[in-house]
């Protein structure tokens, strides 16, 4: 029976007795939901708002389930309205595609919102369905680092920042992908109760929030690394298999069916892909080793390749930033 007691003690010491603000005149938040919206787009944003005492209110167009792109249901709170009055509005990320883009009722709720709430905020390719509404034009912002391409191409009225997790126009703000949201919910914190608060809200959920750096996947080593062409004939993907590291290291794996072809073809097409990128062969003749001088930093890429099977091969990179 003691155990059982401090167990439940315990939990109670992990959560609060109550939820988000329920009070009328508390700052007010709606975070806008969609079909195959990330989940960590908008579930954490709403944790740290529920912990800053913000009153929460989830919406969509039609008020109905909606399934996360990780298989989560969520019910909104209530459907899209004109008199719902918000103080600042969330929008995450998500599978964003042309037909949620091109749908006039989502841009233009969420035009109207814009015009009375304080704040507006995207979270990781969020930034596309803001961008969409105008609501970015001649402003600074950013996304996730894989769209970073495609939001260019898309919308080059906006001022696209790389290497920030945040960006803060005042009254739009946006972030980068996924936990990034945390970042941005608690600068919307800062915003409103003051840094202090926003500090304590950290603390509460055990995050480590850092205003001007901490990971920000757009300064992250392989930034440098070539985009590589179109594989050879007979040559085909199978998967990648990691990719991870920091400003100064970064290390990938791939999978390759090479049919029945051999693993110089794969080197040779990958010193091909080197080559035209700028960098220099550095090493032993025949090693897989290249370097490239990229502002005041010099890199030196090393890649191994390693056949599993008659006809599968992995192979790994790793880049490190030379002192």
């Amino acid at each position: 029976m003691k155990k059982i007691l401090a167990i439940w003690l315990l939990c109670l010491s992990c959560v609060q007795a109550k939820a988000h603000s329920n009070d009328e005149n508390a700052f007010h938040v709606g975070v806008m939901l969609f079909e195959g919206a990330q989940a960590i787009d908008f579930v954490g944003p709403i944790e740290v708002f529920g912990q800053a005492g913000f009153r929460i209110t989830t919406v969509n167009k039609d008020g109905r389930e909606i399934n996360t792109a990780m298989g989560l249901k969520v019910v909104p709170d209530r459907a899209f309205s004109k008199d719902l009055q918000l103080d600042a509005l969330l929008i995450p990320g998500g599978n964003v595609n042309g037909h949620l883009l091109k749908d006039v009722a989502i841009k233009n709720w969420i035009l109207a919102q814009s015009e009375a709430a304080q704040y507006v905020m995207s979270v990781c390719n969020g930034a596309f369905i803001l961008a969409n509404t105008g609501l970015l034009d001649g402003l600074n912002a950013t996304t996730i680092e894989k769209a970073f391409t495609s939001f260019e191409r898309q919308y080059p009225q906006v001022n696209l920042v790389r290497d920030r997790k945040l960006t803060d126009n005042g009254k739009v703000l946006t972030t980068a992908g996924l936990s990034s949201g945390i970042d941005g919910a608690l600068s919307l914190v800062a915003k409103v109760k003051g840094e202090r608060v926003a500090h304590s809200v950290a603390a509460k959920i055990e995050y480590q929030w850092m205003p001007d750096g901490g990971y920000i996947r757009g300064k992250m080593a392989d930034q440098v690394l070539p985009d590589f062409g179109n594989l050879p004939s007979g040559i085909s993907l199978l998967s990648r298999t990691f990719h991870y590291g920091d400003e100064r290291v970064w290390y990938q794996g791939y999978r390759f069916d090479i049919g029945v072809l051999e693993i110089v073809d794969l080197s040779a097409w990958l010193a091909q892909q080197m080559a035209a990128a700028g960098w220099k062969l550095a090493g032993d003749r025949g090693a897989l080793t290249w370097s490239f001088e990229h502002g005041d930093a010099h890199w030196l890429l090393h890649a191994s390749m390693k056949p599993t099977s008659d006809a599968e091969v992995v192979a790994h990179l790793t880049l490190t930033r030379q002192l």
